[in-house]
C-alpha cells in the first residue's frame, strides 16, 4: 500500500463501530413514549394527527447509535429537548454547558431548573389524578338514586338486606377495579376508556362488542339521571305533589320536556369542551359531598317529629327503630315502586346497582389524563372508598331514625327529614347533573374511539373532532338523541338496563385481566400489583352470576347483542395490529400440546404436506389442490432462496416470508411458510425437509412440481431430450388425447384466471433461476432413497379444474335476500381417477438354484387409494366428482378375478369407489399390439411407437430380431414362430434357430434392464420397478412385520424397498422371463406355472448385482388379508399364501392347453388362440419384460383413453435408481420416461410411499 506524503493533511480517523452514549433512564422512557406515539399515529386509525416530519437543517449533524440525528448547534438542543421531554422526562439544561442554556432560555434561573414540557398538540389541558379520576368516579357513583330510591330499598329489604346488596355491589366493583388498574398500568391508555382497555387486550371483536354495550349503558345512565333530576324537582315543585310549591306541570310529556331541557344544557356544556366540564366538576363534587354528609349529621341534631300529611314518623336516633328496620319485609304498592306485584330482591338489586357502578368514569376520561396509568387506579380506588363510607352512613342514619311505615309511604324521605332541604336539593342537582354530563361526554368519547378504529361499518362520521380541541361534536349529538329516546321509559326500567350494560362490561374486563394473567405473557407487567388471576376470575364469575340473578331475560338479550356485534366485527372489520390476548393463549396452549404430541399413529394418519414451490402464480392451482388434500393437517409452503451472499439474503428472506404470508391470506388457504437460504437448491431442499414442522407435527409427504423438459429443450438444444409425441394413434374404442385437450373452460376457471390477472403479493419476490436436471434428480433421490419420505410429483396442474368453493356467509345472505343471483357452478370433468400401478423389485440370488424374486409396493398402492379417498371427502370435490379406481391386467381372463380382489381391498379400507379393470392384451391398445405382438392395429400405430422408442437400442434389436426385412409380414413371422414353437414343445431335446431367437429376444430385454440399474439397491440385488406380476394372495401377510406403528407409532421408519425385499418375496419365475434353461421346461409350462404362482422360498437369499429396471406390473392384485392377532404387526396386507391357484378359475392359454392335452393335441390341430391373449410366439415379449419407456407408452395410451372426463389422476411414481443424478443422460432419460407416462393426460399426481398409511386396527 502506498505511503502518505508528509505534506498531505491527515483527516481524523473515526471508528466504524458505534460508541455507547450516556443517557438517563427518564430520557429513555420519554424516548419510548415518543416512539410509541409515533407508531400509533402511523398504524392506529384512532389517531388523526399526522406524524411530524423533522425539518431539514443545514447545520452539521451527528449520527446516533439509535438512529436519531442530533444537531450540534442550539437548534439541535432544542429539538432534542422536544424529543425527550414528555410525561416521564426531566432534562437538566446544564449538561451541555451554560451557553446553550442561556441562548435557548434567557430567563432560566440556572442549570438546576427544570424544563417544562409543552402542552399536547391538541391544546387541551391535561387532567391530574384528583380532577380527572377521583372526582369523576366519586360524582358518578354518588348517584341520584341515593336520594330517590334508598328509602324505598331500605323499607323493602331492611338494613341487613340493603347492606348485603351494597357489599355485594362493592365487592364486584372492587374486583373489577383491580382488573382495570392492572390493565391500565400495563401501558399507555388513550381515549376510549373501558373500550380501549378491552379492545387492546381481547382484540377488536370483544372490544368493539363491549364498547357498543358500554356506550349504550352510558346513554341509558344519561337518561336515567335526567329523569332523576326531573323527579326531584317534581317532588318539590310539582303542580300536584310538590312539597314546597305547586307550579311545575307533572304530566308525562311535561316530564319529558323538562328532561329534554336538562339534556340540552348538558350537551351544550359538553360541546364547549372537557375543560369547562372539568372546572364544573370540582364545584359539583363539593356540593354533593356536603349534601351527602349532611344526612348523618342531621340525624344527630334534628329532633323527632311526625307529619301525617307527608306520612313521616321521624324518631331520631332510636335503637327500636333500627330493630324494626333490620330485616327484609317485601310489600306491594309502596311509594317508589313501579311494578304491579310484590317486590323481590332481584328488582331491588337492579335498582341499587347503578348507584354503585360508576367506576369507569375515570377510565372514560383516559384521553384527557396526564398519567392515565397512575391516575385511573388511584382515583378509582379512592373514589370507591369515599362513596362506600358515604352510602353506609346514609343507610345507618335512615335505619336508626325513620320507621318502616314512613319508608313505605314516602320515597323522598332523605330530603324531608334533613335539616336543610335546599342542601339536599342542591346535592340532587349536582349528582344528576354531573352524571348526565359524564354520560354525554364519556359516551361521545367512547363512540369517537370506536369510529376511529374503524371496526364497525357506518360509524366513521362520528370519529371526527374539532381542530382546536378534538371534541367529538357528531358523537355528542347522536348521544343526545339516543338519551332523549331513553327518557320514554320509567326510572326503574332504565336502571335495570344500566345494570345489565355495566355488568356485561365488568364481566369482559375481568375476563381480559384473567386471560392476560394466565397467558404468562412476558410483557404483561402492570405497575399495580394488588391483584392476581383469582381476583380476576372471581370478578368474571360474579359478574355473570349477578346478571342472570337480576334478570335472566335481560341477561340473555345482552349476551345475544354482544354475540351479534362480535360476528359483525369479525366478518366486516379489517385486521388490526393491536395484538390481543387470544394470540398469547393460543401460543401457550399450542406449545403445551406440541410438547405432548408424539409421532402420528397410523390409525390417525393424514397427509401433512410440504409443497416445494417457486412461482406461486404458475403453481396457484397446485397450491389450492394441496390445500384440499391436507385433510385438516399440516400444510407448509417451502421456498428456497439460492445465493452465496447470506447477508443480503436475510432481509430478502424476511420480505419474501411476509409476501408469502399475505399470499396465504389472499388465496384463503390454511398453510405455513418456510423460507430458507442456501448456496445450492439441493441443500436448501434438504434443510426444508429436515426442519419443516415442529415437535410431532412434521410433514410426512413432500410434493414438488414436475421438471420443465420443454424449457430444457429450448434452453439447451444440445442435450438429447426425447421429444414427446403429438398425439396417440387412433384406437378403436375411444377418442385420442387431442379430444381431451379440447374441453372448454368453465366459468369458474375463468374466475380463477381473472383472480390471477391482478397483482399477487409475491409478484415482487426475487425470481430464482431454473433448477438443473441433475439437481432435480438429486432432490428426488434424496427424498426417496435417503430421507425416505413419501413423495408426490405433480404434472400438468396448470390445467386443473378446481371445483367451485362453497359460497361465503355474506354471499349466501345476499342470495337469500335477492341481491345476488344463485349460480350453480358448471364443471366439465366428472371423475377422480386412481391408478394404483403395482411396482415391484426383482432380487437375483446366487447359487445353483438361482431365482428371481419379486416384491410389491403395498404402501404406495394404498397411499394412492388413501389420498384419493381424502380428496373425495372435501365437500366441494365430493359434490363435483366421483371416485374411480382403475387397474389393469395383461389378459382378459383375469379381469373378473382382479375386480373382485380390488373391491375386497376397498371394502376392507372402507373406500367407496367405482372399480374399472382393463386388459392390455384385449387388442384395443395399438401400442401394446405393436410392441408385444408385432402387429399394427392402426395405420399410424407402428410409426407412433417407432417415434417414441427410436432412441431405445433394445427396440431396434427387437425389430431386427423380428426380421422385418426377411419376412413378408409380421403375421407370417408370428406364424413361423408358432410352428417352430410347437415343434420345439413336441421334441424338447431338439433346438432350432427360432427357439434360439426367442432366447435372444429375452436376452436383449434383460441386457437393457441391467444397463440401466445403477443404485445401492441394485448392488444388493433389488431393483424397484413396474412389472406385470400377479400379486400373490398372501402378500398382505408378509407385510405384517412392518405394522409396528400399531404399538410404537414408528410407521415412517420403514425402508419401503429393502424391507419389502426381505419380506414380500416370491420365488416364482415371472411371465416372459426364463427362470431355468429352455432344456428344463417348455415355454407353455413356464407360462402356466408362473400364472398359477409358487410358494415363497424360505431359504435366506444371497443376493448379488442383478436387478430389474424400474417397471410396472399388470398382474392381478393379490388377495387382502387381515391380521388375526393385534400386535406389533401390520393389520392389513397383501396375502402371500395362495390357498387356491390364481389360475384355477380362468381360461388357460393356448400353450397351457397344448401342454395339458399332450403332444397328440398338436397333431389333431385343436390349438386356437384364446380371446385376449397374444400369440404364443409373442409371449417372449410380455408387458413385464418391457423397459419402462415402453411400459409407460402402453399405459399412457390406456390412461388417456379413459381420462376424457377426469379432473385429476393419481398414479404410481417409479423410483429412480440411486446414482441416476450423477449422469445428465440418465437424469434426462428418467424424466423423459415419466413425461411419456403423463403425456396428454389430465393433471397427474405421481405418488411413492415409504411408510404405512392404512390400518385395520381399532
Amino acid at each position: 500500500m502506498a505511503s502518505l506524503s508528509p505534506a498531505t493533511p491527515m483527516k481524523p480517523q473515526f471508528r466504524s463501530r458505534t460508541s455507547f452514549q450516556t443517557r438517563a433512564a427518564e430520557d429513555t422512557a420519554a424516548q419510548l413514549d415518543r416512539r410509541a406515539s409515533m407508531y400509533d399515529n402511523l398504524r392506529d386509525p384512532q389517531s388523526t394527527r399526522p406524524v411530524p416530519v423533522p425539518r431539514k437543517s443545514s447545520l452539521r449533524t451527528t449520527d446516533r447509535f439509535d438512529g436519531v440525528q442530533e444537531d450540534a448547534g442550539p437548534a439541535g438542543w432544542s429539538s432534542l429537548k422536544r424529543i425527550f421531554s414528555g410525561s416521564h422526562g426531566k432534562i437538566r439544561l446544564g449538561d451541555d454547558g451554560p451557553n446553550t442554556c442561556k441562548r435557548q432560555h434567557p430567563k432560566s434561573p440556572g442549570p438546576a431548573s427544570e424544563y417544562k414540557p409543552p402542552r399536547p398538540s391538541k391544546g387541551t389541558p391535561r387532567l391530574g389524578t384528583f380532577t380527572g379520576a377521583f372526582v369523576p368516579v366519586s360524582l358518578n357513583v354518588l348517584s341520584i338514586l341515593m336520594f330517590l330510591r334508598f328509602g324505598f330499598i331500605l323499607g323493602q329489604s331492611g338494613f341487613l338486606g340493603m347492606m348485603g346488596m351494597l357489599l355485594a355491589c362493592y365487592a364486584l366493583n372492587l374486583l373489577t377495579t383491580l382488573s382495570i388498574s392492572a390493565i391500565a398500568t400495563n401501558g399507555t391508555v388513550r381515549g376510549g376508556g373501558a373500550y380501549y382497555l378491552i379492545s387492546r387486550s381481547l382484540g377488536p371483536e370483544f372490544g368493539g362488542a363491549i364498547g357498543v354495550v358500554f356506550y349504550l349503558g352510558l346513554v341509558f345512565n344519561t337518561g336515567l339521571n335526567a329523569i332523576g333530576l326531573v323527579d326531584c324537582l317534581l317532588e318539590d315543585f310539582g303542580s300536584k305533589n310538590g312539597n314546597w310549591s305547586k307550579w311545575l306541570p307533572e304530566s308525562f310529556w311535561w316530564q319529558f320536556c323538562w328532561g329534554t331541557i336538562v339534556l340540552v344544557l348538558c350537551t351544550c356544556i359538553c360541546l364547549a369542551g372537557s375543560g369547562i366540564f372539568a372546572r364544573c366538576s370540582n364545584g359539583l363534587l363539593a356540593i354533593l359531598l356536603i349534601a351527602v354528609f349532611s344526612i348523618p349529621i342531621s340525624a344527630l341534631f334534628v329532633e323527632p317529629f311526625r307529619s301525617p300529611e307527608l306520612g313521616i314518623d321521624y324518631r331520631g336516633i332510636n335503637p327500636g327503630t333500627f330493630l324494626g328496620n333490620l330485616w327484609p319485609h317485601f310489600t306491594k304498592g309502596a311509594d317508589g315502586s313501579q311494578i304491579k306485584g310484590r317486590e323481590n330482591i332481584q328488582d331491588l338489586f337492579s335498582i341499587l346497582y347503578p348507584a354503585t357502578a360508576g367506576i369507569f368514569a375515570g377510565a372514560s376520561m383516559s384521553g384527557d389524563l396526564k398519567h392515565p396509568s397512575k391516575a385511573i387506579p388511584k382515583g378509582t380506588l379512592y373514589g370507591l372508598l369515599l362513596t362506600f363510607v358515604a352510602y353506609t352512613l346514609v343507610i345507618l342514619a335512615l335505619a336508626f331514625t325513620v320507621t318502616r311505615d314512613s319508608l313505605y309511604r314516602n320515597s323522598n324521605m332523605i330530603q324531608e327529614v334533613n335539616s336543610s332541604g335546599v342542601v339536599i336539593l342542591l346535592g340532587e342537582f349536582a349528582a344528576s347533573f354531573f352524571s348526565a354530563l359524564m354520560g354525554v361526554i364519556g359516551a361521545a368519547k367512547l363512540l369517537q374511539a370506536l369510529a376511529r378504529d374503524e371496526i364497525i361499518p357506518g360509524l366513521s362520521v362520528f370519529g371526527q373532532g374539532t381542530k382546536a380541541n378534538d371534541e367529538p361534536v357528531y358523537a355528542i349529538l347522536i348521544t343526545y338523541i339516543l338519551s332523549q329516546l331513553t327518557m320514554l321509559s320509567n326510572i326503574n326500567q332504565i336502571a335495570s338496563l344500566v345494570t345489565m350494560a355495566y355488568l356485561m362490561t365488568f364481566l369482559v374486563t375481568n375476563l381480559a385481566c384473567f386471560l392476560l394473567k394466565i397467558s404468562s405473557a412476558p410483557n404483561f407487567r402492570p405497575s399495580f400489583q394488588y391483584f392476581n388471576w383469582v381476583t380476576a376470575f372471581l370478578g368474571t364469575i360474579l359478574s355473570a352470576a349477578t346478571m342472570f340473578f337480576v334478570d335472566g331475560v335481560y341477561a340473555s338479550a345482552s349476551a345475544i347483542v354482544v354475540i351479534i356485534i362480535f360476528l359483525i366485527i369479525h366478518y366486516t372489520s379489517p385486521p388490526k395490529s393491536w395484538g390481543d390476548v387470544s394470540q398469547s393463549l393460543i401460543y401457550h396452549q399450542v406449545r403445551k400440546y406440541l410438547l405432548r404430541l408424539r409421532q402420528e399413529h397410523v390409525k390417525f394418519w393424514r397427509p401433512q404436506i410440504l409443497l416445494l414451490v417457486n412461482d406461486p402464480r404458475r403453481s396457484y392451482k397446485l397450491i389450492q389442490f394441496c390445500n384440499s388434500l391436507k385433510k385438516g393437517a399440516l400444510y407448509v409452503l417451502g421456498h428456497v432462496i439460492v445465493t452465496d451472499d447470506f447477508a443480503s439474503a436475510v432481509p430478502e428472506s424476511r420480505r419474501q416470508h411476509n409476501a408469502w404470508t399475505k399470499y396465504i391470506d389472499f388465496s384463503r388457504i390454511k398453510a405455513f411458510v418456510n423460507v430458507t437460504v442456501s448456496p445450492a437448491i439441493e441443500w436448501g431442499t434438504r434443510n426444508l425437509v429436515l426442519s419443516a414442522g415442529l415437535g410431532g407435527m412434521r410433514p410426512n409427504i413432500v410434493v414438488l412440481g414436475f421438471y420443465n423438459l420443454d424449457e430444457l429443450r429450448k434452453t439447451q438444444p444440445l442435450i438429447n431430450v426425447p421429444a414427446p409425441q403429438q398425439s396417440h394413434p387412433v384406437t378403436p374404442k375411444k377418442s385420442t388425447v387431442a379430444t381431451v385437450r379440447e374441453a372448454t373452460h368453465t366459468r369458474h376457471a375463468k374466475s380463477v384466471a381473472d383472480k390471477l390477472r391482478g397483482n399477487l403479493p409475491t409478484d415482487w419476490n426475487r425470481s430464482e433461476g431454473a433448477v438443473g436436471v441433475q439437481s432435480y434428480l438429486t432432490i428426488v433421490e434424496d427424498l426417496l432413497l435417503r430421507l425416505r419420505v413419501n413423495v408426490a410429483v405433480a404434472k400438468g396442474f396448470q390445467e386443473l379444474e378446481i371445483p367451485a368453493s362453497k359460497p361465503t356467509r355474506i354471499e349466501r345472505l345476499q342470495t337469500l335476500v335477492g341481491l345476488k343471483q344463485s349460480e350453480k357452478p358448471h364443471n366439465d370433468k366428472k371423475y377422480i381417477d386412481l391408478w394404483p400401478i403395482q411396482m415391484s423389485a426383482e432380487i437375483a440370488t446366487e447359487g445353483e438354484d438361482a431365482q428371481s424374486v419379486l416384491t410389491t409396493n403395498f404402501d404406495t398402492y394404498t397411499l394412492i387409494l388413501q389420498l384419493g379417498c381424502i380428496l373425495n371427502t372435501v365437500p366441494s370435490w365430493k359434490s363435483t366428482y366421483s371416485l374411480r379406481v382403475i387397474v389393469f391386467v395383461e389378459y382378459e381372463s383375469d379381469i373378473e378375478e382382479e375386480r373382485g380382489r380390488v373391491k375386497s381391498l376397498l371394502n376392507k379400507l372402507r373406500i367407496v369407489a367405482e372399480v374399472l379393470v382393463f386388459a392390455l392384451a384385449s387388442g384395443e391398445l395399438s401400442s401394446y399390439e405393436v410392441i408385444v405382438n408385432g402387429v399394427a392395429a392402426a395405420s399410424d400405430a407402428e410409426s407412433y411407437v417407432d417415434d417414441a422408442l427410436n432412441s431405445e437400442e433394445w427396440w431396434q434389436e427387437i425389430k431386427r430380431s423380428r426380421g422385418r426385412g426377411d419376412v413378408s409380414s409380421p403375421a407370417d413371422q408370428l406364424a413361423a414362430f408358432e410352428g417352430l414353437s410347437r415343434r420345439r414343445i413336441s421334441s424338447p431335446g431338439r433346438h432350432s434357430g427360432v427357439a434360439e431367437q426367442i432366447d435372444h429376444l429375452r436376452n436383449i430385454l434383460s441386457r437393457s434392464r441391467k444397463r440401466r440399474a445403477r443404485s445401492h439397491i441394485s448392488q444388493i440385488g433389488v431393483g424397484l420397478g413396474m412389472q406385470t406380476q400377479r400379486l400373490a394372495p398372501d402378500i398382505i401377510e408378509t407385510h405384517r412385520n412392518r405394522d409396528s406403528a400399531s404399538e410404537d407409532s414408528d410407521s415412517d421408519s420403514s425402508d419401503g424397498v429393502l424391507e419389502s425385499a426381505s419380506e414380500e418375496t416370491s420365488s416364482r419365475p415371472r411371465r416372459g422371463v426364463l427362470a431355468d434353461s429352455p432344456r428344463k421346461r417348455t415355454l407353455g409350462r413356464d407360462n402356466a406355472q408362473q400364472r398359477r404362482g409358487h410358494e415363497h422360498s424360505q431359504t435366506a437369499l444371497d443376493v448379488h448385482q442383478r436387478s430389474s429396471t424400474p417397471k410396472s406390473t399388470s398382474d392381478p392384485t393379490p388377495e387382502i388379508k387381515i391380521a388375526a392377532e393385534e400386535g406389533n404387526k401390520r393389520s392389513i396386507m397383501f396375502s402371500s399364501d395362495s390357498e387356491t391357484s390364481p389360475g384355477e378359475n380362468r381360461i388357460s392359454t393356448p400353450t397351457e392347453r397344448q401342454n395339458d392335452d399332450g403332444p397328440s393335441s398338436v397333431a389333431k390341430g385343436r390349438i386356437s388362440p384364446a380371446s385376449g391373449y397374444p400369440f404364443p410366439q409373442s409371449v417372449s415379449v410380455s408387458f413385464n419384460d418391457l423397459p419402462c419407456r415402453a411400459q409407460h407408452l402402453i399405459l399412457n395410451e390406456l390412461m388417456a383413453r379413459e381420462s376424457g372426463e377426469t379432473a385429476v389422476v393419481f398414479t404410481t411414481l417409479p423410483s429412480p435408481a440411486e446414482g441416476t443424478s450423477e449422469s445428465m443422460e440418465d437424469s434426462v432419460r428418467y424424466l423423459s420416461d415419466l413425461e411419456m407416462l403423463c403425456l396428454g393426460l389430465p393433471p397427474v399426481l405421481l405418488v411413492h410411499s415409504n411408510s404405512m398409511t392404512v390400518t385395520m386396527s381399532l
